[in-house]
């Protein structure tokens, strides 16, 4: 190819690449369109018009002066302007030039006019412009929340006050309340109509809050406190101040679920909201702050855990919520709840957008929607939001809730002058009533029958004794038991703490014993978080195996009632020293040294697999352990070392490790046995929610039987928590397995819909739980003679198996929420089912209180 020939060839291809270029320059650029939109009767500057291409979905939105500015392509030929409230409009742009276009609107009173709130005709959400403006809010919700900000400071004001309502006469004017009647006198009558309330528990807090959001972290510091507070002996004050917290939870408008009683509502700006509730626009406002429209919403189905209420919500473009009044009634499916009523006011923060100013929840609580019964409260105020100045990392470390040492010491004036909303004359009193009822003997003896009915302990000074459920129990092994237990009191100590008890068994004719004691090794209160012990405890008693040790385990009355024979039993004699230290966010770490003696009792016993079937009398064992908890976020109720959590949305972990070792304090066998166990709610929203427990474990080394893992079995026909009901004790024993447990509760979901029976409020749920693993060979009597044999009954039939790779597995439906109390469910074994004196299936049920 000549010189010539390449130079045309090159010419042209430039003239292509030119043109190309030339034309997708024109196609990509873009015009600047600008201008305001303004009411056509008033003149005013409308906020949130949505500008954009016709039939498109995506824009820009006017501010609070109804400015806007949206870049185009040039190829445009037509702009739309739409409002809530007003009638759309399209204008004509000039072809490839950027521009200003002004424009009128002229209110759309057909569209406010048709809205019907009665509910009555037919409800659609097609084409529905209350339910368009509810859909910006939730495609808005980012933009409004405070997390939108890196960092969020402010000042808090939390006040709770829980009072008993309309107090019958006949206690009132009781000869035993006469001592104390000043305190039953103090009653308001203004802030519920129709009701008399008494103020029974007052609370209040002055704090700095603190927000970062990326790495997210929260931090408040309490810089003034006060409560109210009753005899410590009988009433634990902190767990009090715990539960009122934990039922007088935050309320963020924004979030899909709110939690209520600990229970999920739906809220109604949720993802889902327009499938559950309905809504109508049933005003416009129009003042100094700007226009707001005013959302009426109701449930679609009344019995299901829904709000009903109204909502401001800005025409600014934000789409935020100025104002929400919402409320639950007594049809929703919650247990002693007449009405709840939630008031949330915003106020314009610098930023343009509303963050939360005031929070005001109340709760009425009462027996079959009577008006007798309890109240709570719950204000909130928050100002001085900063959001521009950075905060320090320093800020969050630590604990996330941090009280100044002299919180409790503020003066009367002080609180006089930071208070933002002030006490009532009925709340005020209260302070002083109670402190006045430290004093009277009277109010004392009330205080002390209402501990042993409630706690099932008899207060006795240094000492209490109880619990008396556990006085008497029932056995194949003991027949009558009989038992003396109790415990140390603050009285005695606040750093050191006691329990013990002495049993008698009138068939097996043997006393048991068990002693307990720790003591505090960081100056606090023992066992109080962040904890650091030392406790030692002794064991001398009966327990069936894979049954855990311990002062509440095994004794109580309830389970005299089984549903079959138990022959197979061990007598335990354990000394176990553990040492318990709590770091940050509920981390907790446990080591122990242990050492245990078992011994065989009824049918079981213990014989070597070798030829010479040795009979063996015990086995003793030593142990070196540590056990490693992580619950983030936990809250809990506590008494003396006794912990019961409150279920949240977080998981709670643990790893355990044991250490076998022969030769030292006795010990006859060396092994090492991990076992990790992970515990999490999810909650479903209106599906209800599933508590799932997932473990796995693994014994390294050879051991006999009662050494390996015996999963926890229970006989009786009250339902146990992780416990297989229908499996035998000491059915399976394995050195590797994996557990499953599921528990569905549907909290109504589906009986909700059923007319009649909806007025129940009884609730569905359903279990899984699964157990599958192995013994390997050097595990196994048949192929090792150093380890015992499995025991079998009086037939010779098998009792316990190795377990195998086939999983065990047991399926349960139920219904809870009977008589607002009881629970009962149907459990289905689904495996190993050739199993000898098995139960296939059973009737199993508990008593459990709970909204």
């Amino acid at each position: 190819m000549s010189i010539r020939c390449i130079n045309v060839t090159i010419v042209k291809t430039g003239l292509v690449i030119s043109g190309v270029i030339l034309t997708l320059s024109v196609a990509l650029a873009q015009i600047t369109v600008s201008g305001t939109v303004t009411d056509a009767a008033t003149g005013v500057g409308i906020a949130g018009v949505t500008v954009s291409l016709p039939n498109a979905s995506k824009g820009t939105s006017t501010d609070s002066a109804g400015h806007y500015r949206i870049q185009l392509e040039a190829t445009a030929t037509h702009i739309r302007f739409n409002a809530l409230g007003y009638k759309p409009m399209i204008r004509q742009l000039v072809s490839g030039i950027s521009q200003t276009i002004d424009v009128e609107l002229d209110e759309d009173a057909q569209t406010l006019d048709e809205v019907v709130v009665s509910g009555k005709g037919r409800y659609r959400n097609r084409d529905n412009p209350a339910v368009e403006l509810i859909r910006q809010v939730i495609a808005h919700k980012r933009v409004n929340r405070p997390s939108r900000f890196d960092y969020v400071s402010f000042d808090a004001y939390e006040k709770i006050m829980m009072a008993v309502s309309d107090v019958p006469k006949s206690i009132t004017n009781n000869a035993l309340t006469r001592g104390y009647r000043f305190a039953l006198e103090n009653v308001d009558t203004t802030l519920v109509p129709g009701r008399s309330l008494l103020p029974i528990y007052l609370e209040e807090s002055l704090s700095q809050r603190y927000e970062r959001l990326h790495p997210k972290a929260g931090k408040t510091i309490v810089t003034a406190h006060k409560k109210t507070e009753l005899d410590q002996r009988y009433v634990n004050n902190q767990n009090i101040e715990t539960y009122f917290k934990f039922i007088h939870t935050d309320v963020d408008i924004y979030e899909n679920n709110i939690l209520i009683l600990n229970k999920p509502f739906l809220g109604p700006t949720a993802d889902a909201a327009p499938l559950f509730y309905k809504f109508f626009i049933t005003d416009t406002i129009s003042n100094a702050e700007g226009q707001f429209v005013e959302l009426t919403f109701i449930p679609r189905n009344e019995e299901d855990r829904l709000f009903s209420g109204k909502l401001q919500v800005t025409l600014d473009g934000n789409y935020g919520i100025r104002r929400a009044d919402i409320w639950i009634d007594h049809r929703a499916n919650l247990n002693w709840v007449n009405q709840i009523d939630i008031s949330l006011r915003f106020s314009r923060h610098r930023s343009g957008i509303y963050l939360l100013a005031y929070s005001d929840v109340q709760i009425n609580f009462g027996l079959f929607e009577g008006k007798r019964g309890a109240f709570g409260q719950r204000t909130l105020a928050f100002e001085n939001y900063d959001t521009e100045t950075a905060i320090p990392s320093g800020t969050f470390s630590g604990q996330q809730w941090v009280k100044a040492d002299d919180a409790e010491l503020k003066t009367e004036s002080h609180w006089q002058d930071k208070r933002p909303v002030q006490l009532t004359e009925v709340e005020a009193k209260t302070y002083v009533n109670i402190d006045s009822l430290h004093r009277n003997r009277a109010f004392r003896r009330t205080l002390k029958l209402g501990y042993l009915l409630s706690q099932s302990f008899l207060y006795a000074g240094p000492v209490e004794f109880g619990p008396v459920e556990y006085s008497y129990t029932h056995n194949d092994l003991e027949g009558s038991r009989i038992r003396l237990s109790g415990r140390t009191t603050r009285q005695f100590s606040e750093q050191l703490y006691g329990e013990a008890y002495t049993a008698y068994g009138f068939r097996d004719n043997r006393i048991k014993v068990f002693g307990s004691l720790a003591h505090t090794l960081n100056g606090h209160r023992v066992g109080e978080y962040p904890a650091h012990y030392l406790q030692a405890t002794y064991h001398q008693d009966a327990r069936e195996p894979g049954q855990l040790l311990g002062f509440r385990n095994g004794d109580s009355f309830t389970r005299s009632f089984r549903s079959g024979e138990q022959y197979n039993w061990l007598y335990h004699h354990a000394f176990r020293l553990n040492h318990v230290i709590e770091f940050g966010n509920h981390v907790m770490l446990q080591t122990f040294l242990a050492m245990q003696r078992q011994a065989p009792a009824a049918r079981l016993h213990f014989v070597t697999a070798g030829p010479s079937a040795d009979t063996l009398g015990a086995l003793r064992t030593s142990e070196l352990g540590l056990d490693l908890r992580w619950a983030p976020n936990e809250e809990f109720y506590q008494r003396n070392l006794e912990r019961t959590p409150i279920i949240n949305e977080y998981p709670v972990f643990n790893l355990r490790y044991n250490m076998g070792l022969s030769g030292i304090l006795g010990g006859e066998y060396n092994y090492h046995a991990l076992r990790l166990n992970v515990f999490k709610r999810v909650f479903l929203s209106q599906l209800g929610l599933a508590d799932v427990n997932v473990g796995t474990g693994y014994i390294f080394g050879t051991v006999p039987y009662p050494l390996l893992d015996i999963p926890n079995a229970s006989q009786t026909y009250v339902l146990t928590p992780d416990a297989f009901s229908l499996m035998n004790n000491l059915e399976f024993v394995s050195d590797q397995y994996i557990k499953l447990n599921i528990e569905y509760r549907l909290h109504g979901f589906i009986l909700n819909k059923i007319p009649l029976l909806k007025k129940l409020k009884i609730r569905e749920l359903a279990g899984f739980k699964l157990l599958y693993g192995n013994v390997r060979p050097e595990n196994q009597p048949q192929h090792n003679p150093d380890v015992f044999l499995l025991p079998t009954d009086e037939q010779g039939r098998a009792t316990t198996f190795a377990l195998t790779r086939k999983p065990y597995m047991e399926a349960s439906v139920g219904l809870e929420n009977i008589l607002n109390v009881l629970r009962v469910e149907y459990v289905r074994r689904l495996s190993y089912l050739d199993h000898p004196d098995i139960d296939k299936g059973g009737i199993r049920f508990s008593v459990k209180v709970d909204f």
